[in-house]
């Protein structure tokens, strides 16, 4: 079944890599762009720093969200388009309405993810911080307990990329119907994700050697068209 769609991704991409890579290359400068920016506020003069250290971040946040949120979406639904047979032209209109469910969407799936990362990863963190506040204690002892707190934060981690596949397909179904809102994106997400978690989880983990090759950077304009492409029609065939 994997390898059908996956056979049917590479099929609906053949001749069409050009209507995506302008929307994904825009895309992937301004990550870089804002990525560097927040990066380069540890350089500024010492006198600023705790001014900056607050706006700055929030500013380039919020700009982020504003200029990639529908860029994303407008991808999903040129990856849309050609699972379905259509060549999409480049100037899909996207529409206020649309570039600002964009936006609220990504910031909706940002603290959801957040949260239930929090959830996954409490016990571990509290446990760790109690027994830092017991004081001195033997290198066995602490060996011992901080083997065992990472165990539980790799299990944490796993469990979270586990759940979190639930919200997998909300910003499909909000490619899908125009008249959807972010709500009911994220709500038909959880409901046709129920009891698949494992299936997409470990559908895009049999992507990580590809994007282990695009560590080259130019592959990348191959590999993420192609993965993209092969969560779509696996969207659309389960």
């Amino acid at each position: 079944m994997n390898a059908r769609i996956k056979l049917s991704a590479k099929v609906a991409l053949t001749g069409s890599q050009l209507k995506i890579i302008p929307t994904l290359a825009a895309t992937m400068l301004l990550i870089s762009v804002f990525s560097l920016c927040n990066y380069a506020v540890n350089f500024i003069p010492f006198y600023l720093e705790n001014y900056f250290f607050v706006v700055f971040p929030a500013v380039t946040l919020l700009l982020s969200i504003a200029l990639i949120s529908p860029l994303r979406l407008r991808l999903q639904i040129k990856h849309l388009l050609l699972a379905r047979g259509i060549k999409p032209s480049q100037g899909i209109c996207m529409g206020f309405a649309n570039a600002m469910k964009a936006c609220e969407l990504s910031i909706c799936l940002f603290f959801l993810k957040l949260f239930w990362f929090a959830v996954f990863e409490a016990v571990p963190v509290a446990a760790t911080v109690i027994f830092l506040l017991r004081g001195t204690v033997s290198l066995r002892a602490a060996f011992v307990f901080f083997s065992g707190m990472l165990i539980l934060l790799l299990a944490g981690f796993g469990f979270y990329l586990l759940f979190t596949q639930r919200y997998s397909k909300a910003w499909f179904y909000l490619a899908c119907y125009k008249d959807f809102t972010v709500s009911d994106a994220i709500s038909e997400s959880i409901k046709r994700t129920k009891g698949k978690y494992a299936d997409i989880l470990f559908f895009k983990l049999g992507f990580v050697p590809w994007f282990l090759i695009c560590i080259l950077v130019f592959p990348v304009l191959y590999v993420i068209p192609y993965y993209k492409q092969s969560i779509t029609c696996l969207f659309l065939n389960r």
